[in-house]
């Protein structure tokens, strides 16, 4: 990994310029922040252009600055923080320095705006996403190591993992997402923390839990997340259906990392061993759209009657498979599983 920020951020650079001008030219200080900075320096390429920024300006104040260029202005984050804007097709978000507090009951913060790109920094999940550009010279701004855990593939909280998992829980689940997604290790204390700290997953909702463990199927090889999640013991507070069934972990990941990086796909592969009641009890109870549901409850259902890894010849398979639909007849390349 390079220290030395590459082409994405030369880009977002040079797109951001006249912002950059403006604010400087007021007296403040823009900042890129986000995933972008840390890919880039992996050497990532990422398919969005869109841009997330953090200032010292106040939401007010950065309505003002970006007016004279931006197609449009939308400010319904402006409470906490974030006003987003469209300049020339590309989409910013751009959000004041936050130092937010926490009620130990919530995870909603007590927003309160910051000063410092430092302690913005310092509230972020992890340290290789606790990473920014000053866009006045192209600086990167790293506190806290980010870099280096890079580097070394290694997985750190900023502050202490225990401040961080209790300002907001669902950063445990995240932490299984960044271990696949960037192939790093997390430290002795971050997995302390987490099983120390499980049943503050108590306190998420199961949207967020349900968007993030998606985030996770959907990756390239996600096994690495779930040996996490099932060695914390996490498994069991974000799928407890899968989990009582003491169902092996690395086997449902496997089996996961078979078929089509889709979303019915990858949600039916980790489902299949559940019996059908718990099946359709955790769908339920992580609140899928009504089509996801139903197109899961299909590829698993079916796969009952197909018999996986072989073509249906039979005419009673066959005539089934016609009859369950377009992908009826494909259901073994999707449901190519593991075993």
């Amino acid at each position: 990994m390079s220290s030395v920020p590459g082409s994405a951020v030369a880009t977002a650079r040079a797109a951001t310029a006249p912002l950059a001008t403006a604010f400087s030219g007021a007296g403040y200080r823009l900042y890129l922040v986000g995933g972008l900075v840390r890919d880039d320096l992996l050497g990532r390429v990422r398919d969005d252009v869109d841009y997330d920024l953090t200032t010292d300006a106040r939401p007010e104040t950065i309505k003002t600055l970006v007016d004279p260029f931006a197609n449009a202005v939308w400010s319904a984050g402006e409470r906490f923080g974030t006003i987003a804007c469209r300049i020339d097709g590309v989409v910013y978000e751009i959000t004041t320095h936050r130092a937010d507090a926490y009620d130990e009951s919530s995870r909603k913060p007590i927003v309160e705006f910051g000063d410092n790109v430092h302690d913005d920094l310092a509230r972020r999940d992890f340290t290789v996403n606790a990473m920014a550009i000053d866009l006045a010279d192209g600086a990167l701004v790293d506190p806290f190591g980010g870099g280096a855990d890079l580097d070394a593939g290694r997985l750190r909280t900023p502050l202490d993992p225990e401040t961080s998992f209790s300002d907001d829980p669902l950063r445990m689940l995240r932490a299984a997402r960044f271990i696949a997604a960037l192939n790093l290790t997390p430290e002795p204390a971050v997995v302390a923390a987490v099983v120390a700290m499980r049943d503050r997953m108590a306190i998420v909702s199961v949207e967020r839990v349900r968007d993030e463990l998606q985030k996770m199927l959907l990756l390239p090889d996600p096994r690495p997340g779930f040996m996490f999640l099932s060695s914390t013991g996490l498994l069991a507070d974000v799928l407890p259906a899968i989990a009582a069934q003491g169902l092996d972990a690395d086997r449902v990941a496997a089996r996961t990392v078979a078929v089509a990086r889709e979303p019915v796909d990858r949600w039916a592969a980790l489902l299949l061993d559940a019996p059908t009641p718990d099946r359709e009890g955790e769908l339920r109870r992580l609140k899928p759209s009504g089509e996801l549901a139903r197109s899961v409850a299909w590829l698993t259902g079916a796969a009952s009657w197909l018999e996986v890894g072989t073509v249906p010849t039979s005419t009673e398979a066959l005539r089934r498979a016609a009859a369950a639909g377009p992908d009826g007849l494909t259901l073994q390349a999707r449901l190519s599983f593991v075993t």
